[in-house]
């Protein structure tokens, strides 16, 4: 499980990088007052991606963790690589997200951010606990047939 939850975070990690060097140098997706200083404009992005890696890998971790005590699925371990693919996609959809949200609700941008991470947290979490469940039913299928 640690070996999935440290894909899931590495995923988020470092598709925000990209994301944030795209957003800064090829977009110019900057405040006003940081057009020019883009330097600075993406070391403030990477702090960002360092709070998001912590606020939705750490939501995350607390829901599965929970959802595997509460279903009783600790011998069974879900798929790394479905992780770091979620946490690659979960990257990638925020900042459309974000840029649509500014677009169309500007004064309610802060706000559509927040219901991001929480519809990422809770949808994250479900994509892990039910490959959890996939993985214990393979396992108990190949035991039952090992034993006929």
């Amino acid at each position: 499980m640690r070996r999935t939850i440290f894909l899931f975070l590495l995923g988020i990690f470092c598709a925000s990088l990209l994301s944030d060097a795209i957003s800064v140098y090829i977009f110019h997706d900057v405040d006003k007052e940081m057009i020019g200083h883009w330097n600075e404009a993406f070391a403030g992005l990477c702090t960002e991606s360092v709070l998001f890696v912590v606020i939705v890998g750490g939501g995350v971790t607390l829901l599965t963790f929970v959802g595997r005590r509460f279903y009783h699925l600790k011998g069974y371990s879900p798929r790394a690589k479905l992780a770091l693919f979620l946490g690659i996609g979960v990257t990638i959809l925020q900042y459309p997200w974000d840029f649509i949200g500014r677009v169309a609700f500007p004064k309610l941008a802060d706000s559509s951010l927040a219901l991001y991470l929480i519809v990422a947290i809770i949808f994250c979490s479900i994509v892990i606990v039910r490959d959890n469940f996939r993985q214990m039913k393979l396992c108990q299928a190949s035991a039952a047939s090992f034993d006929s």
